[in-house]
């Protein structure tokens, strides 16, 4: 639950945990709802946390340290109590993938978002006054007082001003006293604004407050717009009465006597120039892209967080825009929506460089030590020596480089590299970070030996503990940005140019987990006239011909993965299930990471379940399972239990169901989990693949055979 925390003239902020400030659902651009109205989350420049970490960094440069004295001066001072206990990844890996993916060649730190607990009245935390807050500004800036007459943020705090200033009072100290923003009544008694709940969001990112003075022009002058199929321009038109830059509209809503429900039963009306129309139809209005950007203001003021309102620039209605080239109209949205964001994250589990790393990157990171060891001592005639060096390096790696890949085949190389230590490393090899032990893991695959599952599988790894670090990409709104809707453009969690991004915000869990790696030569043998498979190939054909512009990139991403996918996926959901009888944990305490590949380059079929810290198995109930009469016995629980479904037998012959039809013999109540457990929507599952009599890929271990 959000800290609530009262000081003089009721001023107030509050502790949001960190997992809501970067999640599917939230971060840079999302709108979270708190005690005092809903907010729009301001881009990452304008989080204190990181600012200070510029800071610290400003101060080691301008002390003359080097490069590495200054990393380990920024990660240092950074630590300290003074300075809010800010920790910085040691996750390389990250570091380098968000380097080359977003262009952020100059990325030096990624900053652990910390715990901020809120203890002065003005986003300052700790007695020492550090402006660590995460910043944001009303969305939308639109409010109503009790008789439902609409202004903005700006006209209201206007309209308070000039009636203290009649009074002889100081900006500073009424600025203080409109905080949670409110009216002055005529009787001189002081009431709260509700704030509107109707925004116009855009594919390509963009959100607006909800234009009412110039909605009601527009269907005063042009009443018949409305059903057309093209988009108005209506935020180039002029208000009902006023101007952009002199406001004089008084807008009022108010309910009609017409016994209708929703806005069928609303009626807008300006009480200056006696425009009115009723707001039937509002849903659907067609309304040109702005190109607005509230989230990128400016929220600071002079550096600071002066009063609670900060840069005063950030209160206007028109907030930074830019050329939207989306040909789509806005849609009309309510704040409380589930389609106003979708994140685009990356997570990644922490490797020692030694594990991942290339011989020529080893290389390289050698010789840069020598390097400054060589600046150090003064050898000049060894620094151009290390350097020339270094540059055939870069070179050999340039040749090599997937700079040409698509965003997708580069999660599959970033996969892949995890999946090639977990599945083919020794253990004491991955066991290498013996100080920090973010990777701790047990080889448990001779559990098996002796019992009809061992074939099967190349390797199990009981994971002890991992450190599973996720960034965000970037969001989108209206559809997710890696669905295939068509031509959407994601929007970046940062406003300058990538190439002057220094620092970025993370989030890092700790938890435990059993990984999966399956036998490549049996899944290979597995193809050969089998007709499960043929059964899936050909109802994904049939889906793709019937697909939609929506449905379309799933199928695609169901028949480029092909049945492997399926069959990966299907038995993890199983595992999952299975453990909810065997260890009471619920799925939604589980997390699914799945390793499928079919390129030869890249060739991968395994899966990972896991636990983060906090849930219910990450105190050693998990890995327990990897015990040699718990594994063979979850094993061959999860599959029986998948024979029947009381659903069967209408789910065990499905020719298609779940979203866009992806599941086949799969539905809740035999393989679906819960939706925050499944990397892929609860999709691409069939549990015939997997247990058939006839053709399932564990046949012969439950006919024992």
């Amino acid at each position: 639950m959000a800290l609530k925390k009262y000081f003089e003239y009721n001023q107030a902020n509050e502790s949001i945990s960190k997992y809501k400030l970067l999640s599917a659902y939230g971060g840079p651009g999302s709108i979270l709802h708190t005690s005092y109205g809903s907010i729009i989350i301001s881009c990452i420049e304008e989080w204190g946390f990181l600012k200070k970490v510029l800071d610290i960094q400003k101060e080691a440069i301008e002390a003359g340290k080097r490069d590495k004295e200054i990393n380990n001066y920024v990660k240092e001072q950074a630590n300290l109590e003074r300075n809010g206990s800010i920790g910085i990844s040691n996750d390389s890996r990250l570091l380098e993938m968000l380097k080359q993916r977003k262009g952020l060649m100059e990325l030096k730190y990624l900053v652990l978002i910390p715990d901020i607990e809120v203890q002065t009245f003005s986003n300052k935390i700790k007695s020492d006054g550090n402006t660590l807050a995460i910043n944001s500004s009303y969305m939308p800036k639109v409010f109503a007082d009790e008789s439902n007459h609409y202004r903005t943020y700006k006209e209201w705090y206007k309209d308070w001003l000039d009636k203290d200033k009649k009074q002889g009072e100081r900006e500073s100290e009424t600025t203080n006293r409109f905080f949670p923003p409110k009216f002055k009544k005529q009787n001189g008694f002081v009431g709260n604004l509700i704030q509107d709940n109707i925004v116009l969001i855009c594919e390509h990112g963009h959100i607006s407050d909800f234009p009412w003075a110039k909605f009601l022009r527009w269907r005063n002058d042009s009443p018949g717009e409305i059903y057309s199929d093209l988009p108005v321009d209506l935020f180039s038109s002029l208000p009902c009465c006023g101007s952009d830059d002199k406001i004089t509209a008084n807008i009022k809503i108010s309910s009609s006597t017409a016994n209708a429900s929703g806005f069928d039963g609303k009626w807008i009306k300006c009480e200056n120039c006696g425009r009115q129309t009723s707001l039937k139809g509002l849903m659907t209005v067609k309304i040109k892209c702005s190109g607005h950007k509230p989230w990128e203001a400016s929220t600071s003021h002079n550096g600071e967080l002066k009063y609670h309102s900060g840069n005063k620039d950030s209160r206007n209605q028109t907030p930074p825009l830019e050329n939207c080239a989306s040909n789509k109209p806005m849609k009309v949205a309510l704040t409380t929506g589930n389609n106003l964001y979708y994140a685009r994250s990356v997570s990644s589990i922490y490797m020692p460089d030694e594990l991942f790393l290339s011989d020529a990157l080893l290389k390289k990171k050698e010789l840069e030590m020598e390097m400054e060891l060589a600046k150090e001592e003064n050898r000049f005639d060894d620094c151009i020596r290390i350097n020339n060096e270094i540059r055939l390096i870069d070179n050999e790696i340039e040749k090599q480089s997937f700079d040409e890949t698509t965003d997708v085949e580069k999660d599959i190389i970033y996969r892949y590299e995890e999946f090639k230590v977990l599945s083919i490393k020794s253990e004491d090899l991955i066991n290498i970070d013996k100080v920090n032990e973010d990777l701790k893991v047990k080889d448990v695959t001779k559990n098996l030996d002796g019992t009809k599952f061992s074939k099967y599988f190349s390797r199990i790894l009981r994971i002890d503990n991992m450190k599973l670090t996720t960034a965000q990409l970037d969001f989108s709104r209206v559809v997710p940005v890696d669905s295939d809707a068509d031509g959407i453009i994601s929007k970046n969690i940062f406003r300058s140019k990538a190439e002057s991004i220094r620092v970025y915000p993370v989030v890092e869990n700790y938890g435990e987990g059993i990984f999966f790696a399956f036998d490549i030569e049996l899944i290979n043998d597995f193809s050969k006239n089998n007709s499960a498979i043929d059964s899936i190939n050909e109802k994904l054909s049939t889906l793709k011909r019937n697909s939609d512009t929506f449905s379309e990139g799933a199928i695609q991403f169901g028949l480029d993965n092909n049945w492997q996918l399926y069959l990966v996926h299907s038995f993890a959901h199983l595992i999952m299930r299975e453990l909810e009888f065997k260890c009471g944990y619920p799925t939604s305490s589980l997390s699914e990471r799945i390793y499928v590949s079919n390129d030869l380059r890249n060739n991968m079929y395994g899966f990972m379940i896991y636990t983060a810290e906090g849930a219910e198995g990450s105190m050693g109930g998990l890995i327990a399972q990897t015990r040699p009469d718990n594994l063979n016995k979850l094993i061959t629980n999860a599959l029986e239990r998948a024979k029947i479904c009381n659903s069967d037998p209408l789910c065990w012959e499905s020719d298609g169901q779940g979203l866009f039809e992806l599941n086949f013999a799969s539905c809740f109540s035999c393989s679906l989990v819960s939706e925050t457990s499944c990397e892929h929507r609860n999709i691409y599952l069939d549990r015939r693949i997997l247990v058939d009599e006839e053709s399932g890929f564990f046949k012969d271990a439950l006919n024992n055979v």
